[in-house]
Formats: C-alpha cells, sequence, structure tokens
C-alpha cells in the first residue's frame, strides 16, 4: 500500500535554486517515486524490492529531509498533503524476518536517482546518510 506526499513551494521563498534539486535526489535516493511536479509516491508503482513499507529507514527520513530544508532555508510550504494506505514494520519469526530492522544512518540502503550527474551532485549520498546519522547524534 503506497505513501503519497505532496507539497507546495511558494517560488519567491526558494532563495537557492538548488534546494528544489536536493528535495528531488532525496526523495529518489529514499526510494520514493517521482509521480508529477511535487507529487511523491512510496513505494514505486510496481516495485517488487519493498514487499512492506519501510517507514523508519526510507520514508520518515525523506520526509525529516525535506521538512529539515524547508525549515533552514526559509522556504514557505504553502500547502501539503501525506496520505497513506500502509503496512510496515518488522519481526523475526526464527530465522525469517519480515520487513526492515532500524538500519544505522550510514547502513541505510539508498537508490540510485538516476539523474544527471550534476543533479545528483546536490546531494550525495553519502551527504544524506550523513543527515540520517546525525539527526541521531543531535540527540546526545
Amino acid at each position: 500500500m503506497p505513501v503519497t506526499f505532496t507539497f507546495d513551494i511558494e517560488d519567491a521563498s526558494v532563495a537557492d535554486p538548488n534546494d528544489r534539486t536536493r528535495i528531488q535526489v532525496a526523495f529518489l535516493r529514499f526510494g520514493w517515486e517521482h509521480v508529477g511536479g511535487s507529487a511523491w509516491r512510496y513505494p514505486k508503482f510496481g516495485a517488487d524490492e519493498h514487499p512492506s513499507e519501510d517507514w523508519l529507514n526510507h520514508v520518515v527520513p525523506a520526509l525529516m529531509y525535506f521538512r529539515s530544508l524547508v525549515e533552514h532555508s526559509n522556504m514557505r510550504v504553502t500547502k501539503f498533503t501525506l496520505d497513506a494506505h500502509s503496512e510496515a514494520g518488522y519481526r523475526t519469526n526464527g530465522a525469517r524476518a519480515i520487513g526492515q530492522p532500524i538500519a544505522k544512518g550510514a547502513a541505510i540502503v539508498l537508490c540510485a536517482p538516476n539523474l544527471a550527474a550534476e543533479q545528483e551532485e546536490k546531494l550525495s549520498e553519502n551527504r544524506l546518510k550523513r543527515f540520517v546519522s546525525d539527526t541521531a547524534g543531535s540527540l546526545a
């Protein structure tokens, strides 16, 4: 079952044009599908690699990155929706595990955004993993 996130950002509030690209690359690296405009879906339509939504490694970090970038850059989000018809979890049953455990930021498996190199450079995989780790580290 998918998670869908849509948003509108007032253009006048985007001081750095690379911020829109950073949002795009972050969602793509976390395995979301760009369905048009500022609409995103997780998991990708027809994707077999995510039999259960990986909320704590792919959904929540993508949304936290978006939220953090909006606050950091003082962007004005004029509207957003987050719809989830979802099932997520993790459990082990003997030798069989269902779902994905919570991974350390450096160990999260990310996806290739498949964009032009200059777009991908706006937000590297290492920088995104460091963002997740730094979020946890901020609790110290």
